[in-house]
């Protein structure tokens, strides 16, 4: 770029380019058409242009590729002067019209020709430039003052800072960036300054100004032009205002990526002292960088970030500005391939692969072969995508609408062509996240994503869910009927193939279950009939060794009780003699029972309470024959020492004030002589030993009673009062907790099953030990994970209601 003398003239007055063509045509000669601009070339100029141009568009095709250049004054490789000049000086001169200038008045608008080249104006801006050329003083002085001289530099883009030494009006003091020392040199040279230069430092006098420009090698040209960005810095409404619908996408989602990568860290409990009022912003658009004003008080929290981003949303939807996306930059051929690849394995391996699916439809730009990376990543609400979406069309067998893979994320129960939308999986965008990552460290990316719109045949609307496809040219990339059954990997394979030699099982399928256990959960497909199957691991209520012991002992004690007409799925038995363990672990294949598991209030505890008294009740009518290998004191031995580890660790205040609480009503829980009269005052017998909302599933108003994971034999208010305990805390939804609860059920299984006076009587005892072993769980699994603030809050609950309603151990003790 030549040295600027004197801006004549600078503004941002033109409408858009009338034209968005790049062509090539040949009449009286060669054209080179690029929006509304013209070349006109002779058959050797165009020639050597185009083989020049192919050359050196190449080697910089390859630096823009290994630098990943972003476009922009800041962004990243436009930092370095890179210039290609092979071939580059030309061997033929201008054919046509090498002297012309002539201005034309024509049926498309004004043709300004000079030379060779031709440029299209439409008639509103022919007159404002003819305007501007007429108010034109060619012959106005040069700039002399201080404030003249900072804008000559400027226009000429000087790398420099302000330096001392400087005396307003009189002594421009600069530090310049060493490389543009001999442009401030030939600057002041033009403009009429004197050059006193001497040794290392740079004079330039003038007639009102003196400037002393001293190199500066510790500022890189990045650092420069951020700085003299912020010369521009205004109001970021204003600036969208200002910009209305011609904003640049690019720019625009840039934006978003920044208030994006605010909300995310004040979601994550991130504090930041700065303004979250987007009315208050500020803007740098050299930089396209948005600044949040210093605020005294920290903001931080989902509360205060959600209030934050709907307020951000608002503004962006009063200027029409909620959705544009950017331009993208399709993958190459060979990228292409590659990426197709991931995308049919991610499809068989996340969608096909569930028993729910019955055909896979694939439309867009995978069908196409025109997968992209935006060039910036294109936020839409609270997505930030780096690439194409993966757009599919899935149709649900009837029989297994129920069966939708859980780790689907739903979206949109109804989508304009009736199908519900879920995002399935990502596919890995070619080459990463890049600089991005780096640039928004909290926001989280999504790079190919597989947006699914599934369809549920009950739900109707079969004509329009065809419409959908035929319109977007959908192909069929998976049919069961047609492809068969696809194992999601090498595990389900060979546990199915386990299955068929222990159990008479035709063509069984195998799909695992995303479940809160240790334990591996899996459905069991085969035929008209399906299955649960459980591999066992762990348990929280005896030790790891006894894990086999214990699962025969559940499978003993659930036969007898479907022998007594308990409601509660039956265990399909292996062959006598046949070694049932499957990926050595040991394991039980379960009738499935098709209903709803309510985890979330209100439950129907008149229906679970009555079946947990069923289990009860037909033990005292017909006792089981099963050994009581695992009694309830085992659990005590384990949490209540567990409990006093606990207590030495390093604990919030709340969770350390909760233990200091409940010290005294743990501590007369040892020895086990003191638990000892408690168990006598409530019958023994087999208890299902973890009484959760999870564990019942609701069948035509009737509740069905599973997982004996953690079963044991001791006093049957153990159940009643860890249930009452359960339903009142609702699992996960602890923000729905109520303590209400624990008195109705109780009162709901006493209407079933009637408990004794001594059991009523040591009612707030056993809330006193049941609450110590429940909330030394919680804080087990917090003390794996601080982070987990849903325990922290069950543990809290816990320990409040134990305090208010226990009653200590030693009374009993000193009873007795």
């Amino acid at each position: 770029m030549g040295v600027i003398k004197k801006v004549l003239y600078r503004g941002n007055t033109l409408g858009k380019p009338r034209h968005r063509n790049l062509f090539l045509d040949m009449e009286e000669n060669i054209h080179i058409h690029y929006r509304d601009l013209r070349i006109e070339m002779g058959r050797a100029e165009f020639e050597e242009f185009a083989n020049t141009f192919l050359k050196q568009s190449g080697e910089l095709l390859e630096i823009i590729r290994s630098k990943n250049y972003q476009d922009g004054k800041l962004p990243n490789a436009n930092q370095d002067d890179v210039r290609i000049w092979t071939e580059s000086r030309l061997r033929h001169g201008v054919k046509y019209h090498p002297r012309r200038f002539s201005l034309e008045d024509c049926g498309d608008g004004y043709h300004f020709h000079f030379r060779n080249y031709k440029l299209l104006i439409d008639e509103a801006e022919f007159r404002e430039i003819a305007r501007l050329f007429g108010k034109i003083d060619i012959d106005s002085p040069y700039a002399s003052g201080y404030e003249e001289v900072l804008d000559l530099l400027k226009a000429n883009d000087v790398d420099f800072a302000l330096d001392t030494g400087n005396v307003l009006g009189e002594t421009l003091a600069i530090a310049v960036a060493k490389y543009h020392l001999p442009k401030i040199r030939d600057i002041f040279k033009y403009i009429g300054f004197e050059d006193k230069s001497e040794g290392g430092e740079h004079r330039y006098h003038g007639e009102r100004l003196t400037v002393i420009a001293k190199a500066d090698t510790r500022r890189t040209a990045r650092d420069y032009r951020r700085m003299r960005a912020y010369g521009d810095t205004r109001r970021l409404a204003d600036h969208l205002v200002g910009q209305g619908p011609s904003i640049d996408p690019e720019e625009l989602n840039l934006i978003n990526c920044q208030v994006i990568e605010l909300w995310s860290a004040l979601r994550a409990g991130e504090g930041a002292n700065v303004e979250t009022d987007p009315e208050t912003w500020l803007y740098v658009a050299g930089n396209r960088q948005v600044v949040f004003p210093y605020h005294p008080s920290a903001a931080a929290g989902r509360v205060e970030a959600e209030k934050m981003y709907r307020a951000w949303r608002g503004m962006l939807g009063t200027l029409g500005m909620g959705f544009v996306k950017p331009p993208k930059d399709p993958f190459p051929a060979e990228e292409q391939t590659a990426l197709r690849q991931h995308v049919d394995e991610a499809l068989l391996r996340e969608v096909a692969a569930f028993r729910a699916v019955e055909k896979i439809y694939v439309m867009g730009s995978a069908v196409r072969g025109d997968m992209a990376r935006y060039r910036v990543p294109f936020v839409h609400g609270k997505w930030v995508k780096l690439g194409s979406d993966v757009d599919i069309l899935v149709e649900i067998d009837p029989r297994y609408e129920a069966d939708v893979p859980a780790h689907w994320e739903f979206i949109n129960a109804a989508a304009s062509n009736h199908c519900a939308v879920y995002h399935v999986e990502q596919v890995p965008i070619a080459g990463g996240p890049g600089e991005w990552a780096s640039r928004f460290p909290h926001a989280e990316f999504i790079q190919h994503l597989i947006d699914a719109y599934v369809f549920f045949p009950s739900r109707g609307f079969t004509a329009e869910k065809d419409a959908f496809l035929r319109k977007f040219g959908a192909k069929l990339f998976y049919d069961r009927a047609r492809d068969g059954n696809i194992a999601r990997g090498g595990e389900e394979e060979r546990i199915a193939r386990r299955l068929e030699a222990i159990h008479p099982l035709p063509q069984v399928f195998v799909e695992r279950v995303k479940a809160s256990t240790e334990n591996a959960v899996y459905k069991v497909f085969s035929g008209e009939r399906d299955y649960i199957l459980k591999l066992f691991k762990v348990s929280g209520n005896y030790r790891r060794e006894r894990v086999a012991e214990h699962t025969a002992y559940e499978e003993r004690l659930i036969a007898q009780l479907c022998e007594r007409g308990v409601r509660t799925p039956a265990v399909q038995p292996a062959p006598p003699g046949q070694d049932a363990a499957i990926e050595g672990l040991p394991a039980l294949l379960f009738e499935r029972i098709p209903g709803e598991v309510e985890q979330r209030p209100e439950y129907p505890l008149d229906a679970i309470c009555k079946t947990l008294a069923d289990v009860h009740r037909v033990q005292f009518e017909r006792p089981l024959d099963v050994e009581a290998a695992f009694p309830f004191d085992d659990v005590c031995m384990i949490w209540l020492p567990a409990f006093a580890d606990y207590l030495g660790r390093t604990h919030a205040k709340e969770i350390a004030d909760a233990f200091s609480g409940l010290v005294p009503l743990v501590a007369p829980m040892h020895p086990g002589d003191n638990r000892g009269p408690l168990y006598a005052r409530s019958p023994q017998l087999h208890c299902h030993g973890d009484v959760t909302p999870k564990n019942f599933i609701i069948v035509d108003g009737e509740a069905h009673i599973f997982d004996f994971n953690n079963t044991f034999y001791g006093p049957r208010i153990v159940d009643v009062v860890d249930g009452a305990f359960e339903f009142s805390l609702a699992e996960k939804y602890v923000h729905l907790a109520d303590f209400a609860r624990f008195d109705a059920f109780v009162s709901h299984y006493s209407a079933h099953a009637p408990l004794d006076a001594g059991e009523i009587d040591d009612l707030p005892r056993w809330i006193g030990l049941i609450g110590a072993i429940k909330f030394a769980k919680e804080i087990r699994m917090l003390l794996d994970d601080s982070g987990k603030e849903l325990r922290r809050k069950r543990a809290l609950a816990i320990a409040e209601f134990v305090l208010d309603r226990a009653i200590p151990l030693e009374v009993v003790a000193k009873g007795s």
